[in-house]
C-alpha cells in the first residue's frame, strides 16, 4: 500500500498516520533544549561574575593586610615615641627622682628591652649592671653604691621570680613571671 503525504505549512511532508503524541514530545525537547541553552548561559554569566568577585575579593585581601602591617608599623611608632617621651621624662627629672622612682625606671627599662626581644623572636629577658642602670637613669648624680642599692630595691618591688637581683646584676624574665601592670613601661601614665 502506498501512504499520502500531506506536506505541512513549513514543506515537510507528513505521514498520514504519524502519531500526534510524537509531536508533543518533539515540542517539549525543543522547549527543553532552548531552556538549557538559557540555563547554560545564566550558568556561564554566574561563573564570570563569581571569578570577578574572587578577584575583588583578593585585592580587598591583599589591600587589609597592607593597612593591618601599616597599623602594626604604626602601633611599632607610637610605642617608640611614647619610650621617648619616657626617656626624655627621665632626663629632665633624673637629678630629683626618689629611690623608688629610679627603681621602678630601672624596672620599666627592663622591660622595654625585654619586650623588644619577644618582638624579634627571642626569649623575653634583659640584664643591667650597674653601668648599664646608670645609662638607663641618664647619669643622675648620686653615688655609685646608690646605684646598686636602687637595684636591689627593683627586685624587691616585684614578688615572684621574673626579676632577680645576683652578684650586681638585675635581671627580668619574663618566661619566669610577669610584672605588676604598674610597674611596666606600656601603660598610660607612667610611674615617675
Amino acid at each position: 500500500m502506498v501512504g499520502v503525504t500531506d506536506t505541512g505549512p513549513d514543506g515537510e511532508g507528513t505521514a498520514p498516520d504519524a502519531n500526534p503524541g510524537d509531536e508533543s514530545l518533539e515540542t517539549t525537547v525543543q522547549a527543553l533544549e532552548a531552556r538549557l541553552g538559557a540555563l547554560s548561559k545564566q550558568v556561564s554569566g554566574l561563573r564570570e561574575e563569581l571569578h570577578d568577585e574572587r578577584e575583588e575579593r583578593e585585592e580587598l585581601e591583599d589591600e587589609l593586610a597592607a593597612r593591618e602591617e601599616r597599623i602594626d608599623e604604626l602601633e611599632t611608632e607610637v610605642a617608640r615615641l611614647d619610650a621617648r617621651t619616657d626617656i626624655l621624662e627621665v632626663i629632665e627629672n633624673a637629678d630629683k627622682m626618689t629611690g623608688k622612682q629610679r627603681a621602678v625606671t630601672l624596672v620599666q627599662h627592663l622591660h622595654r628591652a625585654a619586650k623588644a626581644r619577644e618582638r624579634r623572636d627571642e626569649p623575653p629577658a634583659a640584664t643591667v649592671d650597674r653601668d648599664e642602670a646608670e645609662e638607663a637613669l641618664h647619669y643622675p648624680n648620686i653615688d655609685r653604691t646608690t646605684i646598686y642599692r636602687d637595684m636591689e630595691r627593683a627586685a624587691r618591688l616585684i614578688d615572684g621570680s621574673a626579676l632577680q637581683y645576683t652578684n650586681g646584676e638585675l635581671r627580668l624574665d619574663l618566661d619566669a613571671g610577669t610584672l605588676p601592670r604598674k610597674y611596666t613601661a606600656d601603660q598610660e601614665g607612667e610611674n615617675l
